[in-house]
């Protein structure tokens, strides 16, 4: 029988030592293979960018956020998650990544109030929340 070194928990990908880097950069790779899916909505004139964006939330972020309440998030976990959001708005505004543009003002152009770090916050403390309304007798409950 093979060492079997990772599971499956609440449907993210996880290694015994708590690690869920891995289901990350699948995450981050399956939100990458959408926003180049739906390139020519990003590559038209006629959608506003208030459109854009709410698509790139609906389709990308959904599918690359994916269970995110599970992840246990390290420092460089973070940093892939930001440069993603990052890689997202660009590509949604049809900005170079060599461009000299700053993070800072792609948000501000498009009025993004929180990033992806603070949306995965407010989803596990939501989690939390349903997961503290639970009965006693609920095995979740009892393990959480």
């Amino acid at each position: 029988m093979e060492n079997v070194t990772e599971f499956v928990y609440l449907g993210s990908l996880m290694t015994y030592d708590g690690s869920c880097s891995k289901d990350i950069r699948l995450r981050i790779t399956r939100g990458k293979a959408v926003v180049n899916a739906v390139g020519t909505i990003w590559k038209s004139k006629n959608i506003t960018d208030e459109l854009k964006l709410k698509v790139l939330r609906t389709c990308v972020f959904n599918v690359a956020l994916h269970a995110c309440e599970t992840w246990t998030l390290k420092k460089i976990d973070r940093n892939r998650l930001r440069a993603f959001e990052m890689y997202c708005y660009r590509r949604m505004l049809r900005i170079s990544w060599t461009a000299k543009e700053r993070n800072e003002n792609i948000r501000r152009k498009l009025r993004i109030k929180e990033n992806t770090i603070q949306t995965i916050a407010k989803r596990k403390l939501r989690l939390f929340d349903h997961i503290q309304r639970m009965d006693s007798s609920r095995k979740l409950k009892v393990v959480v």
